[in-house]
């Protein structure tokens, strides 16, 4: 009736994105923690400017 969620998560289309930050982690010597709250800094800051950029254009 119900199956059991397998061992290891279906990465699916996200699996190239697991290996970039795997491979960030030995580059920078991080902890995989610390290298993703980094990139979602770099993205949220990333949103801000084209948002910011957007309203610059529309006046």
């Amino acid at each position: 009736m119900f199956a059991l969620p397998p061992d290891e998560p279906d990465l699916g289309d996200l699996q190239p994105l697991a290996e970039a930050i795997e491979e960030l982690c030995a580059i920078l010597d991080g902890d995989r923690e610390a290298v993703i709250e980094g990139l979602a800094e770099i993205l949220r800051r990333r949103i801000a400017f084209e948002a910011l950029k957007q309203e610059i254009e529309w006046e």
